[in-house]
């Protein structure tokens, strides 16, 4: 019986001890430890892009915490085929009779994924403060509606309609900082993320009869009067109809603010 006893007394004090260590040990943590322990323990985030809706490009983020210095994060954007986007600022810029033509009637959409390492280079850390991301990007054009005028053996002018799809692969470096709105909300700011690589794609046309080899001549003539920037163009014509080829080099800018949630 005696050994029971003692027994339990020890247990109990042992038990009492621990508590008090514990409780002393909460009361002495400040509450910016705390809140810093809070948002450290939070390493999933999901963010949608405010600045891009400018240029109607549905961006969405869902970035992972994987310790103080490193998180890996996808992006994925999307604008919906429609007119292409500043097309009447394009035109006046332009001045070409035929790439206006092409601006007013083609339409275009928009994909892409954008996987990024990020390592963040401050003191805090944990998915917060100045960072480095190097990243890639994949992304896909898809065009409609682009028209080219040519003339008829007749004297009439027809249009040929093609339509197709344009794809890049770039690399860049994303610099930005990423800030917390509170327990839950972050702002991620993303300072310039050049990037650069290569697109290839093609647009394809036929026409509604088969055409003479004149009529060929004036098709190849009026693709051919058209400046396509930014890519180097191949034109095929046949009696059926052509064919353009794209490749070259292909660049870009990420830049913006995106909002994001925490948990």
């Amino acid at each position: 019986m005696k050994k029971q006893i003692l027994v339990l007394t020890t247990f109990l004090s042992v038990s009492c001890l621990t508590y008090a260590q514990e409780l002393e040990s909460t009361e002495e943590t400040p509450a910016d430890e705390i809140s810093v322990l809070d948002y450290q323990n939070k390493k999933n985030i999901v963010k949608f892009s405010l600045t891009s809706l400018v240029f109607k490009n549905f961006q969405f983020q869902y970035e992972r915490v994987l310790n103080k210095t490193f998180s890996v994060a996808l992006s994925y954007g999307t604008i919906p085929k429609s007119g292409i986007p500043f097309g009447k600022s394009i035109k006046e810029i332009a001045g070409d009779g035929d790439l206006t033509k092409i601006i007013a009637d083609g339409k275009v959409g928009y994909s892409s994924f954008t996987p990024e390492v990020r390592i963040y280079t401050g003191k805090k850390g944990y998915g917060k403060g100045f960072y480095l991301a190097p990243f890639f990007r994949a992304s896909k054009y898809t065009f409609e509606n682009i028209n080219f005028d040519y003339d008829l053996d007749n004297g009439d002018t027809a249009t040929i309609n093609t339509s197709g799809t344009l794809k890049g692969s770039t690399f860049g470096l994303l610099l930005g900082s990423q800030f917390n709105l509170g327990h839950n909300l972050v702002l991620d700011w993303w300072i310039a993320g050049p990037h650069i690589g290569t697109s290839n794609g093609d647009l394809r046309g036929t026409t509604s009869r088969v055409l003479s080899q004149n009529e060929q001549d004036a098709l190849l003539d009026s693709l051919q009067d058209t400046d396509i920037t930014f890519v180097d163009a191949e034109y095929k014509v046949d009696e059926n109809g052509a064919e353009i080829s794209l490749d070259g080099p292909w660049a870009g800018v990420r830049a913006g603010l995106s909002i994001g949630y925490r948990f």
